[in-house]
């Protein structure tokens, strides 16, 4: 990153403001020799900082749980119960690389969320013990670049009464990775 910075410096350093252009139709404008180097130079610096920083956004997306995907329903599965155990312990971070940029969820009361208020709830699970909860078999459907994991929740109570929800997450493969950009839950009185 060093090394980086001080060709980006040593590039600007030398970077001198343009000759006046004169636009005398018979004249055509003339960039200095030295100047057009040092002005490729400069794009080429900018563009291995570019390649950097970008990479080194993505480095916080290389969990175990994130990586080797497949286009195959074990990996949908495998994501379902990290996304789970991500929420439940309130790790926004997961998350937020799992989930696309315009996420957008049905919830089981009718609310619309989209990623901002999915990751306010994950984060009032912060610093709580985790258990794994009894997952429910979870059926994939996958279709090209796009893919559905569905099923029925496990039992909870909802003002003293025993409710469940079907739920259904919708995931695209972009950049050779599985994302979700779409849920939707629905409550059912048992």
């Amino acid at each position: 990153m060093a090394c980086i910075a001080s060709i980006l410096s040593a590039a600007c350093c030398r970077f001198r403001p343009t000759a006046a252009i004169d636009h005398d139709a018979n004249r055509k404008a003339s960039v200095p020799k030295g100047e057009f180097m040092t002005l490729r130079l400069t794009e080429l610096c900018f563009c291995i900082c570019l390649i950097v920083f970008t990479a080194d956004a993505r480095a916080d997306c290389a969990r175990p749980a994130l990586t080797h995907d497949r286009r195959d329903a074990a990996t949908i599965q495998r994501l379902e119960t990290a996304w789970t155990l991500a929420f439940l312990g309130g790790d926004t971070e997961f998350e937020s690389c799992l989930l696309t940029p315009d996420f957008t969820e049905i919830m089981s009361n009718g609310n619309i969320n989209h990623l901002s208020e999915e990751l306010d709830l994950a984060e009032r699970n912060k610093g709580k013990a985790v258990t794994a909860p009894d997952m429910p078999p979870i059926t994939v459907h996958i279709h090209g670049d796009v893919a559905v994991a569905y099923g029925i929740s496990s039992e909870k109570l909802v003002d003293g009464k025993p409710y469940k929800s079907y739920f259904a997450d919708y995931y695209v493969w972009k950049d050779g990775s599985w994302h979700v950009y779409f849920a939707q839950q629905t409550s059912f009185a048992v």
